[in-house]
């Protein structure tokens, strides 16, 4: 039985979603949380729950070490990730996943079987036509909308899944497009600076959307209830990026893109931000993957989150205003990032 002295171990603790479910459990009273991370890692996102936690220097892919860090947890929550679209980080994506997550998994059945919660993406689930209803049945098939970075992420959870097979305690959550507060010039939070400094075209297509608030709350409450070989969408609503970006414009009085990414346009502006990529040795803004798998429709059902785990979403209205208010009274940003409490 896990108490509030549990010993919790959370990968990517650093990160946008990481660092949301570690202020989560320290807001709950939970004591004995453990937080593995390089020491290149970038602590601002932590900054003010940095001495509620005990950091652990190791990386996924190093599995002696993981071995031992893993030793006396009860909980791990597997939050690390890459996320890229540029296939030239393909082959690093992959096995990042893969390796990483097999390293946990084999040191949690190793050392009795911890509880595992892992932290995937609807990109796992996959995309298979242009319009689609999705839920938590559908298995990635790497159609031509799904994107090297949801193919990584099925291959994660398979990890997780082999080790449920041999034993291990899991409940996998896909969490969909997620908007917060946090460093926005990385993960999905880049969406308000862009919109920000000026975007002129919007995808045509349509996605899951999801506060960062929620998706921690979902980790939460698998950690205190028994949902072993689950797997749950994470998505409080389904909203066109056109409609979404609107919406973002708005609160943060800038003007909305006005023109659809139209295949043609779309694929003009890809060839130039490839060569803009090899010039400058930046990831594109677009690549052929991005433009793919954000002109589908796709409409996440979160019935079993809702229902199984009792999960109330935030309406993404709110996140939206919370966050750009968040960005406003913020930007430039000075050493530091905000977050939404």
């Amino acid at each position: 039985m896990l108490s509030k002295q549990s010993k919790i171990l959370i990968t990517g603790a650093t990160g946008f979603v990481g660092s949301y479910i570690l202020k989560c459990l320290v807001q709950d009273g939970y004591e004995n949380i453990y937080c593995m991370n390089r020491s290149s890692s970038n602590m601002n996102l932590v900054a003010d729950v940095r001495d509620k936690a005990q950091w652990i220097d190791c990386d996924i892919m190093d599995m002696p070490r993981v071995d031992e860090v893993t030793q006396d947890m009860e909980v791990i929550i597997h939050a690390a990730s890459i996320v890229s679209f540029h296939t030239k980080n393909k082959n690093k994506l992959i096995d990042t996943a893969m390796t990483g997550t097999a390293n946990l998994v084999n040191a949690a059945l190793g050392h009795g079987k911890a509880k595992f919660i892992h932290i995937s993406s609807i990109a796992a689930i996959g995309r298979k036509r242009k319009y689609e209803e999705i839920d938590e049945r559908q298995i990635f098939s790497q159609s031509e909308f799904d994107t090297t970075y949801g193919l990584s992420k099925f291959l994660s959870e398979q990890e997780v899944w082999r080790g449920h097979a041999e034993g291990l305690p899991i409940t996998i959550l896909n969490p969909s497009m997620i908007l917060g507060a946090g460093n926005w010039d990385q993960s999905s939070t880049q969406i308000f600076k862009k919109i920000y400094q000026g975007m002129t075209f919007y995808p045509e297509g349509s996605n899951g959307w999801v506060d960062v608030r929620d998706v921690a709350q979902a980790v939460l409450i698998s950690l205190k209830g028994n949902f072993d070989g689950q797997r749950y969408i994470i998505s409080a609503e389904n909203a066109a990026y056109k409609t979404i970006f609107e919406k973002i414009a708005t609160q943060l009085k800038v003007k909305a893109p006005k023109y659809p990414l139209i295949p043609f346009i779309g694929g003009l502006i890809q060839k130039v931000e490839t060569l803009r990529s090899l010039i400058t040795q930046k990831p594109p803004l677009l690549t052929k993957e991005t433009l793919k798998s954000t002109s589908v429709t796709s409409v996440y059902d979160n019935t079993k989150s809702r229902v199984q785990l009792g999960l109330q979403y935030r309406p993404i209205d709110i996140t939206i205003q919370e966050s750009c208010q968040v960005f406003l009274e913020n930007w430039p940003l000075p050493k530091t990032w905000a977050s939404i409490q």
